[in-house]
C-alpha cells in the first residue's frame, strides 16, 4: 500500500464519485490481489462485478491515527490477456459525514481512496496497479449518501466522465483489517402496511433492528419511492421519529423502467417502522423487506426459560447487540450519534461474550481504545475519539480500558489482549491517582455517575448516587483488575497492591460509617436535595467490588434489601448499578429478591418495556409510559443494549456459571433455581465444545443436568454438596423447589 497515493474528488459533481482505472492483464496469471482502503467508505467492482458481500469498508477507526485495509483475491473476476477495469464508489461514511453537534467533517473534508492491485503471473513476474493521478472520476447513480441523513439514488443516471482524480496528502497508519467484516444478516419481513391517524402510510416490520430496507420492484421510469424510518409510534398511534434528532434518515429512489433493486450502500438506520413519503400505486408490501446489518459475529449461546417474558427479554438483548455491534460497540443505531460510548460497552461486555463470539470484534476496538488514550492516561467517553470535540473523562466510562480487556481475556484466554492493554490500564489508574488532592479517592471532575438512575426526579439524567462514591468505587475496581492482569503477566504489582489497600481504607473512611453508606436513603423519583451515598447502586457496587469489610457485609445486604422493599420491590439503578444489583443480591443469600426484580413488570424493570411491546432494549426504563407518553426526544433511544447486561446474571446467577480460569478451562456452576422461572436451559459453545446447563422441576424435586466440555474442570454445587467433575454428562436432583 505504500506505493499507492491517496486519491479523491474535491469538486461537487452531483453524485458520489465513482473512481475508475483500466488495467491490462496478460495471459498466464497466477493470482490477482486487490488491497484497498479509504478515509470514508468504499464499495469496489471489477469489470462491473461486485467482489464482496461486505459493507461499510474499511470500518470505523480514528482515521487520523490508523485505518484498516482489506485484501481481496480478485483472480476470478479479471480477464486473461485483456483490458480490465476497477470501479470504486467512494462515500463520506464516518470520516466526512457531519456529526451533528459534535464535529463537521471530523476526519477529512473529502473522502479518500487508496488501492493497490498486484498481478502475479505463473512465471513469477509481478505487475502493480496503484492509485495515482492516472485514475478517473465518473458520476454515479447515488446522488447523495450520508451515515446519518440517508441515501438518494436515481437509477436512470448514466455514469459520465468528469476528470482525473485529485491526489491528496493524508498521514495515518495503514493496517491490515483487525476487526470483523460488516455484513448482511437475517431478513426481516414486514408485518403490515397501514395508515396512521394522520393519514401517513406506514409499514411495520414488527421488530426494531439496525440495517436497511431492500426493495425489488418492476417500475416505470421516473416514479419515486421515498421513506423515513422510526422506532415507535406516538401515544395516538401516529408516526414518530423526533428522537432521531438531526438525523434526516431520508431514503429516496427514482426508478428506471423495468426491474429495480433498491438498497443503500453507505447508510444504515435503526428502525421498526417506515413512513412512505412517495410511492407508485403498484407498490405493495411484497416488494419490501428489512435486512439486518452488523458485524459478522458467530452466535455462541441459546437461552430458554419457562417464562415467555424472560424469553422475550433475551430476544431483545440479542437484537440489541446485533443492532449496536456494527464494527464498533455503539450506544444506539438511529439518532445523530451512533458512537462508541465506553460506558455502554463495559457494562455489557460479559453479556456480549455470552451471546456471540466477540473476540476479534473487541481486539480491534481495544487497540483503538489504547491508541486513543492520551499520554496523561485520560480516556475520553467515546472510541474512536472525535477530532475537534473532546468527550468528558468519566468513571465507569474510562474504566472500559481495564474492564473490557480483562473480560475478553477471561472469556477467550487470549493473553495478547492483556499484554496489549496492560500499559493502558496502568496509565489509567495512574491518571486517576493524580487527578485530585487525595491519591486514594477519585473525588474531582465531571462524571456521568449512575446515568439515568430513577432515584432522581423525572427526566433527570443523573441518578441520586454521589458521583464520587461511584468514581472511587470504579477506581478501586480498575486497580484490582490491573493487579490481576499484572500477576497473570508475571509482573511485580507490589506498588499497586499498596495503592489498592489505601484506596479501600480511604473509601471506607470517607463513604461509610458503621459499615453503612453515609447519607440520606434515596428512593424512586425522590432524590435528596443533595446526592447521597445511600442508594441501591452505591451498595451494589460496594458489594460486587468487595469494598466493605467482611463483618459489615450482612448489614449492607440488608440495607440493599430494605431499599428495594421500600421502593415496592423495584430498582432505582441506572447504567452503572443495574449490571451488578442482581449479582450483589444472589451472592449474598437473596436470590429471591433478585428474582423479584427480574420478574417485576412495573417500571422501572426489564419486563415493563416488554409489556409495552418492546423488541429491543430501551435506553430509559420509561422511554414510553403506560399512557404512551414518551421521554424527552433529546435522548430517548429504543435500541440501547446496556440494560441487557441482565443476561449475564441469568447465565452467571440464575444458572450460576462462573469462569474461574480463562477460556472456560475451569468453571463453577452454582445454580439458583426458582419455580417462578419454570426452567432454565443454557447452551453455550466454548472453544472446547458445548457447555450445556439445565435446571427444571419435576414431581416436587429440583433436577440439574450438565454437559461439561472437554479439557474443562467443573465445580458443581448441589444444595450442600460439591462435586468436582471433568468432561461428560451429569444429572443431580434433590427434593424441594425454590419459590
Amino acid at each position: 500500500m505504500n506505493k499507492s497515493k491517496w486519491i479523491s474528488c474535491v469538486n461537487e459533481i452531483g453524485s458520489i464519485p465513482k473512481i475508475s482505472k483500466e488495467f491490462f492483464v496478460k495471459d498466464n496469471i497466477k493470482k490477482v490481489i486487490l488491497k484497498i482502503t479509504a478515509i470514508g467508505l468504499y464499495y469496489p467492482y471489477i469489470n462491473d462485478e461486485v467482489i464482496t458481500k461486505n459493507l461499510f469498508m474499511p470500518g470505523y477507526t480514528d482515521y487520523n491515527k490508523r485505518v484498516q485495509y482489506q485484501e481481496y483475491d480478485i483472480t476470478s473476476f479479471v480477464y486473461n490477456n485483456s483490458l480490465n477495469k476497477i470501479d470504486v464508489l467512494l462515500a463520506k461514511g464516518w470520516a466526512s459525514s457531519d456529526l451533528f453537534g459534535w464535529s463537521k467533517h471530523p476526519y477529512s473534508k473529502y473522502p479518500l481512496l487508496k488501492a493497490h492491485i498486484i498481478i502475479q503471473y505463473k512465471n513469477n513476474v509481478i505487475e502493480d496497479v496503484i492509485s495515482d493521478d492516472s485514475w478517473d472520476i465518473y458520476t454515479s447513480n447515488i446522488i447523495y449518501s450520508d451515515i446519518y441523513n440517508g441515501e438518494i439514488q436515481d437509477l436512470n443516471l448514466e455514469s459520465k466522465y468528469i476528470k482525473k482524480v485529485d491526489v491528496l496528502e493524508y498521514k495515518t497508519k495503514i493496517i491490515k483489517q483487525e476487526g470483523l467484516d460488516v455484513t448482511r444478516g437475517r431478513t426481516i419481513y414486514p408485518r403490515k402496511i397501514f395508515k396512521d391517524n394522520l393519514g401517513n402510510i406506514l409499514i411495520d416490520f414488527g421488530q426494531n433492528f439496525t440495517g436497511n430496507i431492500e426493495i425489488n420492484i418492476e417500475g416505470h421510469k421516473g416514479d419515486v419511492i421515498s421513506f423515513i424510518p422510526s422506532e415507535i409510534l406516538d401515544k395516538y398511534g401516529n408516526f414518530y421519529n423526533e428522537n432521531y434528532r438531526d438525523a434526516k434518515s431520508l431514503f429516496k429512489y427514482t426508478l428506471k423502467e423495468g426491474f429495480n433493486h433498491l438498497f443503500p450502500l453507505f447508510s444504515f438506520e435503526g428502525l421498526r417502522y417506515i413512513k412512505l413519503i412517495e410511492c407508485p400505486k403498484y407498490f405493495n408490501i411484497d416488494n419490501i423487506k428489512g435486512i439486518l446489518i452488523h458485524s459478522n459475529m458467530k452466535r455462541t449461546c441459546y437461552i430458554d426459560t419457562g417464562n415467555e417474558l424472560i424469553n422475550q427479554l433475551y430476544h431483545n438483548t440479542i437484537y440489541g447487540q446485533l443492532s449496536n455491534y456494527l464494527d464498533i460497540p455503539t450506544d444506539c443505531p438511529q439518532r445523530d450519534e451512533r458512537l462508541g460510548w465506553l460506558g455502554d460497552a463495559q457494562v455489557f461486555v460479559k453479556t456480549a461474550c455470552i451471546n456471540y463470539d466477540v473476540h476479534k470484534f473487541f481486539k480491534k476496538w481495544l487497540h483503538d481504545l489504547s491508541i486513543d488514550q492520551l499520554n496523561s492516561g485520560e480516556v475520553q467517553g467515546v472510541c474512536p475519539t472525535i477530532p475537534g470535540h473532546d468527550v468528558e473523562v468519566s468513571s465507569g466510562w474510562g474504566d472500559a480500558i481495564t474492564i473490557c480487556p480483562y473480560e475478553i481475556y477471561m472469556a477467550y484466554g487470549d493473553i495478547n489482549i492483556l499484554k496489549d492493554s496492560f500499559d493502558s490500564m496502568k496509565k489509567w489508574v495512574d491518571y486517576i491517582k493524580s487527578s485530585g488532592d487525595n491519591p486514594y479517592l477519585w473525588n474531582t471532575g465531571f462524571h456521568f455517575g449512575d446515568w439515568l438512575g430513577t432515584d432522581s426526579p423525572y427526566q433527570s439524567l443523573f441518578g441520586a448516587t454521589n458521583l464520587y462514591i461511584v468514581a472511587s468505587a470504579y477506581y478501586a475496581y480498575s486497580t484490582s483488575i490491573l493487579i490481576k492482569t499484572g500477576e497473570i503477566l508475571g509482573k511485580d504489582m507490589t506498588t499497586y497492591k499498596d495503592l489498592y489497600y489505601n484506596i479501600l481504607k480511604e473509601f471506607r473512611k470517607t463513604f461509610l460509617k458503621d459499615g453503612l453508606p453515609i447519607g440520606e436513603r434515596a428512593l424512586e423519583g425522590n432524590r435528596p436535595e443533595k446526592s447521597t451515598n445511600f442508594t441501591q447502586t452505591a451498595i451494589a457496587l460496594i458489594l460486587k467490588f468487595n469494598l466493605c469489610e467482611e463483618k459489615d457485609k450482612n448489614k449492607l445486604v440488608e440495607a440493599l434489601v430494605s431499599l428495594i422493599k421500600d421502593n415496592n420491590m423495584r430498582m432505582t439503578t441506572g447504567f452503572l448499578g443495574t449490571p451488578y444489583i442482581l449479582h450483589a443480591l444472589t451472592e449474598n443469600g437473596h436470590s429471591d429478591i433478585a428474582y423479584n426484580l427480574l420478574l417485576q413488570e412495573k417500571k422501572p424493570s426489564w419486563l415493563f418495556s416488554i409489556k409495552q411491546g418492546a423488541t429491543t432494549i430501551w435506553e430509559h426504563w420509561d422511554g414510553a409510559n403506560e399512557n404512551g407518553d414518551l421521554w424527552d426526544k433529546f435522548m430517548n433511544s429504543f435500541n440501547h443494549y446496556s440494560y441487557g447486561a441482565v443476561i449475564d446474571w441469568i447465565f452467571g446467577g440464575a444458572m450460576g456459571i462462573k469462569v474461574i480460569k480463562e477460556d472456560y478451562k475451569e468453571i463453577e456452576i452454582n445454580p439458583h433455581p426458582s419455580i417462578r422461572l419454570g426452567h432454565l436451559d443454557i447452551k453455550y459453545m466454548t472453544s472446547r465444545g458445548l457447555l450445556h446447563a439445565r435446571w427444571y422441576f419435576q414431581d416436587g424435586s429440583t433436577i440439574y443436568e450438565f454437559e461439561v466440555p472437554k479439557e474443562t474442570k467443573a465445580k458443581i454445587f448441589v444444595k450442600d454438596k460439591v462435586y468436582i467433575v471433568n468432561e461428560g454428562k451429569y444429572m443431580f436432583s434433590y427434593e424441594g423447589v425454590n419459590e
